[in-house]
């Protein structure tokens, strides 16, 4: 249910079987239940995991549903840190079918310009990441980036199967990152990763169970 659905129920439960006008918390809970279903597709994995013993994370990888079976990928590098292009590598772990057709262009930002329309050199599955083991899929060898450029603050691409969504690619993820900002990796590199612990897709869906139960106990007040 969205934003034009609720306005709808609003106007067909301004009254309740003929008794008083609703009180307006029940109709906030009925509209913030409706309103919390779109943005219930998303998830952020923080990667503090690492082979270098930095404590805390290097990074983060956001999750979006933008389209039916389409999810927005988007991974970011904290100051002090960059993601290594050439020679780096992105890896997770899902139960998703994924092929190399899945794996949309890519754009980074590197030193505050947006660069678009670049691509990964390899799409492997299967394969052994440094210290942490292995992973359904890594992705290889971003090509395309302008010369000199050899890490970037931020890599997007959007993953498309059918029906694919968030909860499939809530996983584990991971990037081979350098140590220091900027667009020059330095020769100082690692592996990082993450792991979802408690997905906001389900945290969310306890709201709207909540918003449901407390709605439900306010219209028998108000109808009794």
């Amino acid at each position: 249910m969205g934003w034009q659905a609720a306005c709808s129920l609003y106007r067909r439960s301004l009254t309740l079987g003929g008794k008083k006008p609703m009180n307006r918390l029940y109709l906030f809970l009925i509209i913030l239940l409706a309103l919390a279903v779109p943005f219930a597709a998303a998830d952020t994995i923080h990667l503090n995991i690492n082979n270098l013993g930095i404590h805390g994370s290097i990074g983060s990888v956001t999750l979006s549903q933008v389209g039916s079976g389409q999810v927005m990928v988007t991974l970011s590098a904290h100051n002090g840190y960059s993601l290594k292009l050439n020679g780096g590598s992105t890896y997770f772990n899902t139960n998703a079918s994924l092929n190399a057709g899945s794996i949309g262009p890519v754009t980074i930002i590197a030193g505050g310009i947006t660069y678009t329309g670049l691509s990964f050199g390899q799409f492997l599955t299967n394969q052994n990441v440094s210290q942490f083991g292995s992973f359904a899929y890594v992705l290889r060898n971003l090509q395309g980036g302008p010369n000199g450029i050899t890490s970037a603050s931020q890599i997007s691409f959007v993953i498309s199967g059918q029906g694919l969504t968030v909860a499939q690619l809530a996983n584990e993820w991971g990037v081979h990152f350098c140590v220091g900002g900027g667009t020059k990796c330095g020769p100082n590199t690692g592996f990082a990763m993450g792991r979802v612990t408690t997905p906001e897709p389900g945290t969310l869906s306890l709201l709207g169970t909540g918003l449901i139960g407390l709605a439900g106990l306010l219209r028998r007040r108000l109808v009794a």
